[in-house]
């Protein structure tokens, strides 16, 4: 009895001192469950903390996750993670932030809402000792110590967990010891998020570019050069690799390999018409919003290089009559720009890049006589893609 009375007294006297909404802490994850949606920190009933507060919990690069309390001891608590924006931020023994914020409710009619799906909350066991978390799958009693049941008991939190619906989360206490009675919580089904389980993405572009250089006309240590200029539509085909689970700088880095087809004319009293093909690779890195964001504008910068091959034909025109010549070449080039992407929760999605592209080209039609020919300048790329 005496037990039960200092422990009613100990959380009475905690709800007078509950933290208020947009009152902050400094906390830690001592432990973090296989899926991430299941939390225990070092912050209890002694920092005003009470069974049902909501948070948001936020580094210096932004909000991670939010969640509600479910167990709570004097210097510990337990907490659902029914939002989690970025889950390569939650990780055992992360310092950070937490913000009381209001459940925000939204409409119970499932025609407005955003979509209609069960969104699990965190119903993975965890104990209140710095242990271990258990399986993803365990939804029976947290094995903690006797002392910490005796107190959780003492304090009324033994509590049944249902599915959210439509982004809304309903919690059952069995008790009503503690002094935070039991709540129906309604919270918005995010529009923005991020979604770190589709790591591969397939994409089509187009290019428009206006590129100038150089052709080099030799024959042994003869040389003649000229303007070159060329203008064309190009398409490109890749396949792009994420690695959005990384716990380092690679979740916002990807690796790319491509194809690339163009047909250009160029030159003036020399012209040469190119059916070209080049295949390479690069790496992009993500600056503006997370790799992963849904329905979110994302920055990148990249750079790629590689080789290709191509059939050319010189026209060569003297005195109002024509020669044709058909060869073989070969090229290498490089390239670097600034791109933004947007992609849908869905999977599907647009990008755009502006760069600069380099390029040089030799071309051998024999006896001694080359033909070489540099092209940079500016390119505008846009497309469509679709990650999986």
């Amino acid at each position: 009895m005496k037990i039960l009375l200092v422990l009613s007294t100990f959380i009475a006297s905690s709800a007078l001192f509950a933290l208020e909404i947009d009152e902050k802490l400094t906390l830690r994850f001592l432990k973090v469950s296989n899926s991430k949606k299941t939390v225990l920190i070092n912050r209890g009933a002694e920092d005003a903390l009470a069974l049902g507060d909501h948070a948001k919990f936020f580094i210096t690069s932004g909000v991670i996750a939010r969640g509600v309390v479910e167990k709570v001891s004097p210097s510990r608590s337990i907490w659902s993670l029914y939002r989690v924006v970025d889950p390569a931020e939650i990780t055992d023994g992360k310092v950070l932030n937490l913000k009381i914020a209001s459940p925000v409710k939204i409409t119970v009619d499932p025609t407005k809402s955003m979509k209609e799906e069960e969104i699990p909350g965190g119903t993975d066991s965890m104990s209140m000792s710095d242990g271990e978390a258990a399986p993803d799958t365990a939804v029976s009693t947290p094995g903690i110590s006797s002392e910490e049941k005796d107190e959780l008991e003492g304090m009324g939190l033994e509590e049944t967990e249902k599915p959210i619906k439509n982004g809304a989360k309903t919690k059952k206490s069995t008790s009503s010891s503690s002094s935070a009675p039991a709540t129906s919580v309604m919270e918005e089904t995010p529009v923005y998020g991020t979604n770190t389980s589709k790591n591969w993405e397939v994409w089509g572009t187009l290019y428009v570019n206006s590129l100038s250089g150089t052709v080099e006309d030799g024959q042994q240590t003869d040389a003649t050069s000229t303007a070159s200029t060329a203008s064309a539509i190009d398409f490109s085909a890749g396949i792009e690799r994420y690695f959005l689970t990384s716990d380092s700088f690679l979740k916002n880095t990807s690796l790319v390999i491509f194809a690339h087809k163009r047909t250009l004319e160029s030159g003036d009293s020399i012209k040469l018409s190119t059916d070209w093909f080049e295949f390479g690779g690069g790496v992009n890195y993500h600056f503006y919003n997370s790799a992963a964001a849904v329905n979110r504008l994302i920055a990148f910068a990249g750079v790629n290089a590689g080789a290709g091959s191509a059939d050319i034909k010189e026209t060569v025109i003297t005195n109002g009559v024509s020669t044709e010549t058909p060869v073989s070449g070969s090229n290498n080039f490089f390239s670097a720009g600034l791109g933004a992407k947007y992609v849908l929760s869905n999977g599907f999605g647009v990008r755009g890049l502006l760069d600069y592209y380099s390029s040089s080209e030799t071309y051998d039609f024999g006896e001694g006589q080359t033909i070489k020919r540099t092209l940079s300048g500016p390119r505008v790329l846009f497309g469509v893609s679709y990650r999986f």
